[in-house]
C-alpha cells in the first residue's frame, strides 16, 4: 500500500484535534470509515467541498469549515470526482461518468442543475484534475493517455476552443493557477525521463517553464497560496510516504508541515492563507484534515 500512496493522494462525530510534530495543529474534519478526499474551501471560506465513496460510489459532498453539516451535494449512480470551485463560488466543476465516459460538468448552486462544462470535442483520453482560471475564462485540465503519458489542455469558455499545452511522451499533471492567472503550477516528468515528478511553473504567454524542485524523490500536487508568496506541495519521503512541504514562489523550501506514519497529500489553501486542507491517510482510509499554519 505504501508504494502507491504518493499517486493516490495523487459516522459524523466531533472532529479530532492534535498537534503535528512540526507544531502545527491538525483537525480531522471527517472521521468516516470510507474514503474522503480532494477537499477545497469555497472562495468565501464558508463551505468545503470534497469527494467521498461512503455510499459505495464516488459522490460530491459539502461541509462547514469546522467539519459539521456534512451532506451529499451530488449523489447518483455515476462516479462523481475531484470537485473544484468556480471563482464566483456559485458553481462547482467536477468529473463524472454520467454520460458513459469521464467528462467535466458544472453544478450550479443557484439552480441546483448539472450541465456539461465543455462545449467542444475533446481528444481521446481520460479527463482529470480540472481547474477554472481566476477570471473564469479558461479551464485547464489533464488528459491521461496511459499510465505514463498525461498532457495539459486549455479550454476557452467564450470561444469554445481547446488548446494543447504540453507535448511528448511524458506525464504532466494536476495543473493549478497562479493568483494572477498568468501561469500554471503543476508537476511533470519531461526532464526526468518520466521517472520522477518535479514541480514547475508554466507561463502561458511565452510558454516558459521554470523548475522549482530538484529532489531525487517525487514532488507533486502543488498549490499556490492566494497571496502568491508560497506554494504547498507533496514530497515523497521514506518508503514513498508523502508529506506536505511549503516553499516560496522561487522554489526555496520554507519548512515541512506534516510528519505522519502513512502520509498526506492534496493541499489546498484557505482564502486567508492561514490554513491548509489536506487528504490524510488515517487508520486505513483517507480523511479530510485541516492544518493550522500559524
Amino acid at each position: 500500500m505504501h508504494t502507491r500512496l504518493y499517486f493516490l493522494f495523487i459516522v459524523f462525530g466531533v472532529c479530532d484535534t492534535a498537534a503535528q510534530p512540526t507544531g502545527h495543529q491538525e483537525t480531522n474534519l471527517t472521521t468516516h470509515p470510507a474514503n474522503d478526499r480532494y477537499a477545497s474551501f469555497s472562495p468565501d471560506g464558508k463551505l468545503i467541498v470534497f469527494e467521498s465513496d461512503r455510499n459505495g460510489s464516488w459522490d460530491i459532498y459539502v461541509m462547514d469549515p469546522d467539519g459539521k453539516n456534512q451532506r451529499a451535494l451530488i449523489a447518483d449512480s455515476a462516479d462523481n470526482r475531484r470537485p473544484s470551485w468556480y471563482p464566483d463560488g456559485q458553481a462547482i466543476l467536477f468529473e463524472s461518468t454520467r454520460n458513459g465516459t469521464v467528462n467535466f460538468f458544472r453544478y450550479s448552486f443557484q439552480t441546483n442543475t448539472i450541465a456539461p462544462a465543455i462545449e467542444a470535442a475533446v481528444p481521446d483520453g481520460t479527463l482529470q484534475f480540472g481547474r477554472i482560471s481566476p477570471n473564469g475564462q479558461h479551464l485547464v485540465f489533464t488528459l491521461q493517455i496511459n499510465d505514463t503519458v498525461m498532457h495539459q489542455w486549455l479550454y476557452n469558455f467564450d470561444r469554445k476552443t481547446i488548446q494543447k499545452l504540453t507535448y511528448g511522451n511524458f506525464r504532466y499533471a494536476c495543473a493549478g493557477w497562479s493568483p494572477d492567472g498568468k501561469s500554471l503550477l503543476l508537476h511533470a516528468r519531461h526532464e526526468t525521463n518520466n521517472q520522477t515528478d518535479a514541480i514547475y511553473t508554466f507561463r502561458l504567454k511565452n510558454k516558459r517553464w521554470k523548475r522549482l524542485t530538484r529532489n531525487t524523490e517525487h514532488s507533486f500536487c502543488p498549490a499556490w497560496s492566494n497571496d502568491g508568496k508560497r506554494i504547498a506541495y507533496v514530497q515523497s519521503m521514506a518508503n514513498n510516504r508523502p508529506e506536505i512541504i511549503l516553499m516560496n514562489r522561487r522554489g526555496r523550501v520554507i519548512r515541512q508541515v506534516t510528519r505522519n506514519t502513512d502520509g498526506d497529500t492534496l493541499p489546498f489553501w484557505s482564502p486567508d492563507d492561514r490554513q491548509l486542507l489536506i487528504t490524510g491517510y488515517r487508520s486505513g482510509n483517507f480523511e479530510i484534515c485541516k492544518i493550522d499554519l500559524n
